[in-house]
C-alpha cells in the first residue's frame, strides 16, 4: 500500500460513503461531581490541547474485504502540525506525511514520488479540512453551530448534536471521564456519514486518552482501527519534514 493510498483511504472514510447511523455506546459509570462544565473539561483534556508524540500505534486498514497491517508514529505540533510515518510490518517506511492548517505533503517511498496537496484539496475532493483531524484522536471540537443538547449525562453520557461547517456531528460524551466515547460524522442531508468509537482509555501524567479508535464508514467495507501503544508529551522538539530527493512531484487537484 503506497502512502498516497494510505492518506486517501483515511479521508474517504472520514468523508464516508453513505447514509449515517449512530454509533454505538457504552453505558460508562456513574458521573462524579465537577466545578467545571463537561464541555470546559472536554477542552481541557484534549490531546491536540498540547504537543505529544505516538511513539508507536499499530493500524489495521481494511479495505473491500482486504486488511493490511501498518506501523504508524505520530509528532503533534501546535497549533495543528503533523508529521506521520507509516510503515509495514517488516519496518520498511511506506510514506511520511506532513499536514499543517493548509497543506497536505505526502513523502511515498515506495514509488519515489511526492505528492503535494492543501486543505482545499481535501475539502473539494473529500468534503473534510484539516482541522477536522483532532476528531480521530477523540477530541471535542468547538464551535458547533446550532447545537443542542439531547441527553445531559443521563446515564452517564451526554449526546450533542449540531453542525460544523458543512457537517452535522453527534457527540457522545462519558460525562465520568470527560472524554468522547464516540463520534457520528454525516453531511447536513444525513449522508455521506462514517462513524468513531474510543476506548480502551489510559492515563499518561494529567491526560486521558483512547489507546484504541476504530473509524469506518457504515458499509462496512472501509474500516481502520489503531492500537496506540504509547504517548508522550512534549513542548520542544519543532518537527520537520525533508522532500525525498529526486522524487517525482504530483498535485494533487
Amino acid at each position: 500500500m503506497s502512502g498516497k493510498e494510505i492518506i486517501l483511504l483515511t479521508a474517504i472514510v472520514i468523508s464516508g460513503c453513505t447514509s449515517v447511523r449512530k454509533a454505538a455506546i457504552t453505558t460508562p459509570a456513574p458521573v462524579k461531581e465537577s466545578s467545571m462544565t463537561l464541555t470546559d473539561r472536554l477542552i481541557a483534556s484534549n490531546l491536540t490541547a498540547g504537543d505529544f508524540d505516538i511513539v508507536k500505534a499499530d493500524v489495521e486498514v481494511f479495505n473491500n474485504g482486504e486488511n493490511r497491517k501498518l506501523i504508524s508514529t505520530v509528532k503533534y505540533r501546535k497549533p495543528g502540525n503533523y508529521l506521520v510515518s507509516v510503515k509495514h510490518r517488516t519496518g520498511v517506511e511506506a510514506a511520511r506525511i506532513y499536514i499543517t492548517k493548509d497543506t497536505v505533503l505526502i513523502n511515498d517511498r515506495i514509488y519515489k514520488t511526492l505528492y503535494i496537496g492543501s486543505n482545499e484539496y481535501l475539502l473539494n475532493k473529500y468534503g473534510i479540512e484539516t482541522d477536522v483531524i483532532p476528531l480521530i484522536f477523540g477530541d471535542y471540537l468547538e464551535g458547533l453551530d446550532d447545537a443542542v443538547t439531547l441527553k445531559d449525562c443521563k446515564n452517564g453520557i451526554s449526546e450533542i448534536q449540531g453542525y460544523l461547517d458543512k457537517k452535522e456531528i453527534w457527540y457522545y460524551m462519558d460525562c465520568n471521564r470527560a472524554k468522547l466515547s464516540a463520534v457520528s460524522v454525516s453531511d447536513k442531508a444525513g449522508t455521506s456519514g462514517v462513524n468513531l468509537n474510543f476506548s480502551e482509555f489510559k492515563k499518561t501524567g494529567n491526560k486521558i486518552y483512547p489507546s484504541e479508535i476504530v473509524f469506518e464508514d457504515v458499509t462496512g467495507r472501509n474500516k481502520i482501527i489503531i492500537n496506540i501503544e504509547s504517548i508522550i508529551y512534549k513542548d520542544s522538539e519543532r518537527i520537520e519534514f525533508i522532500p525525498g530527493r529526486n522524487y517525482k512531484k504530483v498535485i494533487l487537484k
